[in-house]
């Protein structure tokens, strides 16, 4: 009778090899005949990040909308690639007229500006976190990034209510991978999200998650 032996590895020994290589076929360590889902298995990998912009004690104020001036944004260096997997974004408040969310990417690393870092850097969402992002975030840009190159909208909403604080009716948003386009983003490379609105400034804070690996992967 055959026998299937798969190669137990969901973090160590994970290999990944030249286009049309040989590979053996790997599962996880209870040897069940299944496959994890690509995500999971880059999850357990340790190969998925996330940050976040303000709090929900802190919020952040969003910025007036102004080229080269994102209100937080994510800096894929060159040799790393990343894949936008979700973002959320929660309105506290938006007492203005038209309130306006861009999600959009630029194939350059437009740099810090004049910023600060992200209320939270970019960490593992595997607990014991074996491997390191090489990305970096930022929020607040009240001073002119690096001007973006090729830039494209990955997704775009209005809001064209006005809530206040504590409302019940206050927004809150969760932008999946087919919503913004299935977007790779490959160093050098930045994923950037701009809220804003015609008058009074909306606050809140954002969260963004992604696959993060070497670009000749």
């Amino acid at each position: 009778m055959a026998s299937i032996i798969l190669n137990a590895a969901e973090r160590a020994g994970v290999t990944r090899v030249s286009e049309s290589s040989q590979l053996q076929v790997r599962g996880t360590r209870d040897g069940a005949m299944f496959v994890a889902d690509w995500y999971e298995a880059h999850a357990l990998e340790g190969r998925v990040f996330n940050a976040g912009f303000g709090s929900v004690t802190t919020v952040l104020t969003f910025l007036i909308t102004l080229a080269n001036r994102p209100d937080f944004w994510i800096r894929c260096p060159d040799g790393t690639m990343i894949l936008p997997l979700v973002e959320t974004i929660a309105l506290e408040a938006y007492l203005g007229t038209d309130t306006e969310i861009d999600i959009r990417d630029a194939q350059n690393d437009i740099g810090n500006g004049t910023s600060t870092a992200a209320t939270v850097a970019p960490q593992n969402m595997r607990s014991d976190a074996p491997v390191s992002s090489n990305c970096t975030a930022r929020q607040l840009a009240t001073g002119d990034t690096t001007a973006e190159t090729n830039p494209k909208t990955l997704w775009r909403y209005t809001i064209n209510t006005a809530e206040a604080a504590g409302n019940d009716n206050a927004s809150k948003l969760t932008i999946t991978r087919p919503m913004m386009g299935y977007p790779v983003g490959v160093g050098p490379y930045t994923w950037e999200t701009f809220v804003a609105a015609t008058t009074t400034q909306a606050t809140g804070f954002g969260i963004k998650t992604w696959v993060e690996f070497a670009e000749r992967n």
